[in-house]
């Protein structure tokens, strides 16, 4: 039988009490398990993932896990293109610190199930987040890592572990592993490492050590190619008793530089045990090797056995539920974030039976050890799932929008502004009268059929939990909007302006422009002098007591006319001596004049005033010929209404002058 562990060894910090190895997932089948990984570091895109799946295989379990300094603001991650929506409470470990180019680094490690995603026949996946920081505030994914078990019913049985732990990363960290299923010796045992900032085997390496056996120096394994110092990382698969190497790892006894798995068969004196031990390279601070994946595999008399353990479920805040597990014969529930002595499953009724009733009022990760005693072989064995409660706040009542309702109509409106969550939107009229709306997440709807009237409103999310409520007044209003569009609504004189009449309901309509009533139907006009013009819509359909108005401003300004010279001779004979550059209103320059070898000849930066402005004159030392010159100029923006700002016009101008004396 194969035993395969995924050991995830995280560093214990500041104090915390917590139990330094929990399993969070541990399995027994027939199949195989494969696994590889990618580094992004702060890079904003993501990389491949390269496994191998045995043909005739179904997906039993496949996990992505995703380690992250600080939190990202970007919570949206692309496995295959699929979104997936990560949150900080998805977090299966503690915080543990690094400390790296005066930064302190607070790293956690994310798990999510992407069984869904992996097709047997599919050995290729890839993964990026939307946004990376360029730095580390607010926080980027660092590293990514896909494990993969199959079934396969012409495999040999094959074990899965994932355990967390808080280790600081130090100059030595030492990891022991007890209570395993028991280990058969007898084929391979493989060892794959997945760690990170393990830069390379010159200074920053990692001494590897199993029972206090070494095994290899390892260091400098650059998952993405374009960024450094990503670490180490073992790519494997594992099937019928035998360790194979994927990408550049190696299945022999040994580590050394970037290959990160080894059969350690020979060095384990216990079937249950065993310690692994990582001293880093040299005495050069900081310490930032970190350890953030361990995968181990090996053969055990224990048999399969089939359990039953609840799926990942949200709740709301003050509400309680039964957790039900069933297929062993004892249990044990535990929280790997916060696992005391005394309270190993804080928020549970109970820690070692099958059907806990759950009361804490936040977001808890359990493992649920379940064991199941073999008495064919005479061995304990057991398996372990992760369970996750989420506990959710009520909602916050989103941002409301109203739409008015036209006289004696059902016409008025309430609606979510931009909603986060999906769930139902409650509106209860002074009458009694409620209507529900269903409301998608990120779909703007309103719900319609409301007259005049005040409303309360409430929402209710997908998960039943229920937010405070407001009052709101939907106002009873005539029909006529009246709307155009001007096109467009800023620019050089003389500016053409056309009119796109969009009222709605109305027959009559008068137009101003300053003020000014403007010939109907008005569709355009010409602006010929700089400034404001205001143009006003007044629009009605049957009596102009029920008018509408609408208004828009456009903005005008003179062009800027530029003249440079292409040819001057500075001979003092009074005629073209300087280079000049003359313009018809101010402006703001930034000049640069330099000869054939790129050599700066004559700068300028400041005002230029209407008219000609001398500026190079070009001594004796400038002999004749061709100079290139690089000009921007930039004008004071056009006078706008206090509601709208306005821009400088920008003008950016290379060209070359002929020096003739």
């Amino acid at each position: 039988m194969r035993c395969f562990h995924i050991l995830f060894v995280i560093v214990s910090f500041l104090g915390l009490n917590i139990n330094a190895q929990i399993p969070v997932y541990q399995d027994i089948f027939k199949g195989g398990v494969t696994g590889d990984a990618f580094n992004p570091v702060n890079l904003p895109f993501g990389g491949d993932f390269e496994v191998y799946i045995e043909p005739g295989s179904t997906i039993r379990k496949a996990y992505l896990f995703i380690s992250v300094y600080n939190f990202p603001n970007e919570e949206v991650l692309y496995f295959n293109n699929y979104p997936i929506h990560l949150r900080e409470q998805d977090a299966i470990n503690n915080d543990y610190f690094l400390i790296k180019n005066n930064d302190i680094r607070r790293i956690r490690t994310l798990m999510t199930d992407v069984t869904h995603l992996i097709h047997p026949l599919q050995n290729s996946y890839s993964v990026s987040a939307l946004i990376q920081s360029p730095s580390l505030i607010p926080g980027i994914y660092c590293e990514y890592y896909l494990y993969i078990a199959y079934d396969n019913p012409t495999l040999q049985e094959i074990c899965s572990n994932v355990f967390i732990n808080n280790i600081q990363p130090d100059a030595h960290m030492l990891y022991t592993f007890s209570n395993l299923n028991p280990i058969n010796s007898t084929q391979n045992v493989g060892l794959a490492i997945n760690a990170d900032n393990i830069c390379d085997t010159i200074r920053d390496g990692s001494f590897v050590k199993v029972n206090n056996i070494p095994i290899g120096l390892i260091g400098g394994d650059e998952i993405n190619s374009l960024s450094s110092c990503t670490g180490v990382t073992g790519s494997f698969y594992y099937q019928n008793g035998t360790l194979t190497g994927l990408r550049n790892d190696i299945a022999n006894p040994t580590m050394s530089g970037p290959d990160a798995i080894a059969n350690i068969e020979s060095y384990l004196n216990s079937t249950t045990a065993f310690d692994l031990t990582f001293d880093y390279q040299s005495n050069w601070e900081p310490k930032t090797n970190t350890i953030n994946q361990l995968f181990l595999t090996y053969t055990s008399p224990c048999q399969p056995f089939d359990v039953s353990v609840p799926k990942d479920t949200t709740i709301c805040k003050g509400t309680t539920i039964q957790l039900n597990a069933s297929g062993g014969q004892s249990y044990e529930w535990l929280s790997p974030t916060n696992s005391t002595t005394a309270n190993p499953a804080p928020g549970l009724s109970c820690s070692n039976c099958p059907n806990p009733i759950f009361t804490a009022d936040s977001t808890m990760f359990y493992t649920i050890r379940i064991w199941n005693n073999d008495t064919s072989t005479g061995s304990v064995c057991s398996v372990v799932r992760p369970v996750k409660i989420t506990v959710k706040n009520p909602p916050v009542l989103p941002q409301l929008s109203t739409v008015k309702a036209q006289c004696g109509v059902a016409s008025g409106s309430i609606g979510i502004k931009n909603p986060k969550e999906s769930g139902n939107l409650y509106i209860l009229s002074e009458n009694g009268d409620s209507l529900v709306k269903p409301i998608v997440a990120n779909q703007n709807t309103n719900q319609g059929g409301l007259f005049g009237g005040t409303y309360t409103v409430y929402f209710q999310d997908e998960f039943g939990c229920t937010s405070g409520d407001t009052t709101l007044t939907i106002v009873a209003i005539n029909n006529t909007i009246a709307n155009f569009t001007a096109t467009p609504q800023s620019g050089s004189t003389p500016l053409e302006v056309n009119i796109t009449n969009t009222s709605q309901n109305a027959q009559q309509f008068q137009w101003f422009v300053n003020g000014e009533l403007q010939p109907n139907p008005f569709t355009s006009f010409v602006a010929d002098t700089s400034g404001s013009y205001q143009i006003t819509l007044v629009a009605w359909k049957n009596d102009l007591s029920c008018a509408d108005t609408a208004q828009l401003t456009v903005i005008t300004y003179d062009s800027l006319i530029v003249g440079i010279p292409n040819v001057f001779s500075p001979n003092n004979d009074g005629v073209n001596d300087v280079f000049s550059i003359t313009v018809n209103q101010p402006v703001k320059c930034e000049l640069v004049i330099v000869n054939r070898w790129g050599e700066k000849m004559f700068s300028y930066s400041g005002n230029l005033t209407v008219g000609m402005n001398d500026l190079w004159s070009a001594d004796a030392t400038v002999s004749d010929g061709v100079y290139f010159y690089s000009v921007k100029m930039e004008t004071s923006p056009p006078p706008l209404s206090p509601s709208k700002g306005g821009n400088p016009h920008q003008l950016s101008r290379e060209g070359f002058v002929t020096v003739v004396r």
